[in-house]
């Protein structure tokens, strides 16, 4: 499959799934927080590519339109429509396409645009050299679909799966926690250790687990870092925080993988960081 034809496959898989309301009413975001929920599908299933729609009702778009982003792949429909795709490669999520793409849809996009954002696992992203990442799972199938209001944000009235709009918010903080840097705030000591286990037992972590003590640490209930060169890791983490806080649904994942570390080594680990 060419990159160029990425958003077409995705779209192509995900119109065939129903689009469901936002129980409880619409969500209303920033355009730019499209790259923090990007991450939402990647907590699922590390085997997704990315797909944005952004299409005006009874007109037409050019891609001279949007900002060309290195790393995007810009197509348009027949019926007007500009389809951006981003690969995924299965190490860690693309954000660096991602948060450029949304700053350039932000900068694009005029009220009463719908803006679409899909993911599918279209069976072809490889982790490494050491391990391929492809997996059988439709977990990462995601669909968020909206229009943008007078005030510029985006306003998010059908997913796929079916969500409610706090469960929405839930996991788009915590893929804000990894755009943003933190704040990686707990509620206490036991939802740090369970944070920390969700993501040492995670080998999408794509981190050596026993070495997180050394630049982790729990300083007045929130996790800091004391090693600039890791933050790009810490997609991690969020990861621990999304599968910790919405265990119970309606998001799905694999269960974790075979890890090279016991959990009794991982255990360790999360009590020297949590101080237990």
């Amino acid at each position: 499959m060419k990159k160029a034809e990425i958003a077409a496959k995705v779209f192509e898989t995900m119109d065939a799934v129903p689009l469901l309301d936002l129980k409880g009413g619409a969500l209303k975001i920033a355009i730019t927080d499209l790259a923090a929920l990007s991450l939402v599908p990647w907590f699922c299933d590390i085997s997704v590519q990315w797909a944005v729609r952004l299409s005006i009702p009874g007109g037409t778009l050019k891609k001279s339109q949007l900002k060309a982003i290195k790393g995007t792949f810009i197509t348009t429909t027949e019926a007007g429509a500009l389809l951006i795709g981003v690969p995924g490669d299965g190490i860690e999520p693309s954000t660096y396409f991602l948060s450029p793409l949304a700053d350039a849809l932000a900068q694009t996009a005029q009220p009463g645009m719908q803006l679409e954002l899909a993911t599918a696992n279209l069976g072809v992203v490889k982790r490494d050299w050491d391990a391929k990442a492809e997996t059988s799972t439709q977990f990462g199938n995601q669909r968020y679909v909206g229009t943008i209001d007078a005030q510029g944000n985006w306003v998010i009235t059908h997913s796929t799966p079916a969500l409610t709009d706090s469960v929405l918010t839930v996991a788009l903080d915590c893929g804000r926690m990894v755009l943003r840097n933190g704040p990686w705030n707990v509620t206490g000591k036991t939802e740090a250790y369970a944070v920390l286990m969700h993501w040492l037992e995670s080998p999408e972590a794509n981190i050596n687990p026993l070495a997180v003590k050394r630049f982790i640490t729990l300083q007045d209930g929130a996790f800091m870092n004391s090693d600039p060169g890791m933050i790009r890791k810490l997609y991690g983490l969020g990861l621990g925080f999304f599968r910790h806080r919405l265990a119970e649904g309606p998001f799905r994942w694999p269960a974790p993988g075979p890890v090279m570390n016991s959990r009794q080594q991982l255990e360790e680990v999360a009590r020297a960081v949590v101080g237990v």
